[in-house]
């Protein structure tokens, strides 16, 4: 901890959402962290701290999987189960200074009141190849053929490919539809960027790949990769032929507001054809609270 030995130190404890992994550290007080563009940052959206300090591993229940690709100097570490990155290790650096931890994960930590420093790793190599969707492009009512713009994404490995149709660019003027940062805790410690097209707008590729997720409610479920960990897509949660779920009413109205929706993480578009990170940071995407809905998340 270099640089920071005046400085005063805190404990903080991290946990991915379904809290079977729970690690905590002590280092200065977290006020800033880096948003990168290189390919695996942005696809997560990651907001990462490297404060040089070891872990401590409080709980695992062994659902953390590895991620590398390229020439692998990084080990990205996420729940199997949940989706939730939780850190990276490098062999750039010597430890412990080579961990880079996913301060998404780390409880009461207001991520959105922190400084930004961004950092523009994409054009670094060895360059990233976009995965293309190549299945039957989406064909929506409402869209005519010849109208409408055609994007295309997949997580980072490219198990899982996706075509999306709106009827506008999603950063254009003309585009009316919701773009939601969320804060539920959930979509706080995966950093999605929510659009919410139809059902025949959006087609997806290998979801034999993707592993679902439920939790709070059990009204919607969410999508991420086996593989690599980029949370895709929600849906709402399946049910039985017979099966009836007794909700609220307010749980019943959005729970059938949600049956003609796909709600797809816009980080999954590839980055050639589309900036989500410049669009946040214009002011294009709105943060909408979630914490609010549903019973209280209670930290592990």
């Amino acid at each position: 901890m270099a640089e920071t030995d005046q400085q005063s130190v805190k404990k903080y404890r991290a946990n991915c959402h379904c809290g079977a992994f729970v690690f905590e550290f002590d280092a200065p007080e977290i006020k800033s962290g880096v948003i990168c563009n290189c390919s695996i940052c942005y696809k997560k959206g990651y907001f990462a701290i490297t404060p040089g300090v070891e872990l401590k591993i409080v709980k695992d229940e062994g659902t953390i999987k590895q991620y590398q690709f390229g020439e692998k100097k990084w080990k990205h570490q996420f729940c199997g189960k949940c989706g939730t990155g939780t850190f990276g290790t490098s062999e750039f650096f010597e430890p412990p200074m080579n961990m880079g931890i996913n301060a998404r994960c780390i409880q009461d930590l207001d991520i959105w009141s922190l400084e930004e420093r961004h950092v523009d790793s994409a054009k670094l190599p060895p360059p990233y190849t976009p995965h293309l969707y190549q299945g039957p492009l989406p064909t929506p009512s409402a869209i005519p053929n010849d109208k409408g713009k055609l994007y295309r994404g997949s997580c980072h490995c490219g198990a899982i490919t996706a075509a999306l149709k709106l009827d506008h660019p999603v950063d254009s003027e003309e585009y009316t539809g919701n773009i939601y940062d969320c804060n539920c805790s959930h979509c706080i410690r995966s950093g999605p960027i929510w659009i919410y097209p139809t059902k025949d707008q959006l087609a997806v590729s290998g979801r034999e790949n993707l592993t679902w997720y439920e939790f709070n409610d059990g009204i919607v479920r969410k999508g991420s990769c086996r593989y690599c960990g980029v949370l895709v897509m929600q849906e709402p949660v399946p049910l039985r032929e017979g099966e009836e779920v007794v909700v609220e009413e307010e749980m019943r109205k959005f729970r059938e507001g949600f049956q003609h929706l796909r709600p797809f993480n816009l980080r999954a578009v590839n980055q050639d054809e589309l900036d989500v990170e410049g669009m946040r940071r214009a002011g294009r995407v709105k943060r909408v609270s979630g914490r609010d809905r549903g019973p209280k998340y209670v930290d592990p």
